[in-house]
């Protein structure tokens, strides 16, 4: 069997959004109908490149790296994929966060780096920091910066978070690690109460814009709750 570049892009998007439905996959626009993407699916699956998660939590087909996904990826995203052993939230997580991405592209938004690419840590202040943003998606407005929240993190937690993207982008590391000059950043939550609270944890002197929206605001679908 020859593999695509098709096939490679796609065993590689899988790879690095953790997990996705089959109806993500056809959203990205690789293929055509459902038939095409079943049909390739199902040949990657025989080849151990993709393989079906089953799970009680999610009424669609989810499709994770197959066990051979190594030998198609390059060495750091095949150490990426190894052993992990993803947790029902983990999942959810990560199923939301291709949401928003899609529903990014709908409003214009083109190129797409995943998390694993984005995860930084650096030096300010005498302290190691780290900025580990779900996705940064490239607008006509520049680098947005994509956080997915599900309602699990404390607001003490967030705000902390909110603070060290300002030092990251004032400090000048945005520019040297991730190559950009400046970003805005949106956070997309579960409902209007939960966003009221978020806008409010925003540093004073803030160096980056903030948004806060809900999925529905968004227009991303929201995965329900899982246990």
């Amino acid at each position: 069997m020859i593999l695509t570049e098709r096939d490679r892009k796609l065993v590689y998007e899988i790879a690095m959004s953790h997990v996705m439905s089959r109806d993500q996959i056809l959203a990205l626009g690789l293929f055509g109908s459902i038939t095409r993407v079943n049909t390739r699916l199902r040949v990657l699956r025989e080849l151990g490149l993709v393989r079906l998660l089953e799970t009680p939590y999610f009424a669609g087909s989810l499709y994770v790296a197959g066990c051979n996904a190594p030998e198609v990826v390059s060495g750091r995203v095949a150490r990426l994929i190894t052993n992990r052993q993803p947790s029902p939230r983990f999942l959810r997580h990560a199923i939301s966060v291709t949401n928003i991405r899609l529903a990014l592209m709908t409003k214009g938004a083109t190129e797409w780096r995943f998390e694993p690419m984005l995860w930084r840590t650096f030096e300010s202040g005498g302290k190691t920091l780290e900025v580990r943003p779900d996705g940064m998606m490239i607008t006509a407005k520049g680098a947005l910066i994509v956080e997915c929240d599900l309602g699990h993190v404390s607001p003490q937690k967030f705000a902390a978070k909110l603070a060290v993207y300002h030092e990251f982008l004032k400090g000048g590391h945005a520019k040297r690690l991730w190559g950009i000059n400046d970003f805005n950043l949106i956070t997309v939550t579960t409902g209007k109460l939960r966003a009221e609270r978020l806008r409010e944890l925003a540093p004073s002197n803030c160096s980056y814009g903030f948004l806060v929206q809900t999925f529905e605001e968004l227009g991303a679908g929201m995965v329900g709750g899982w246990s």
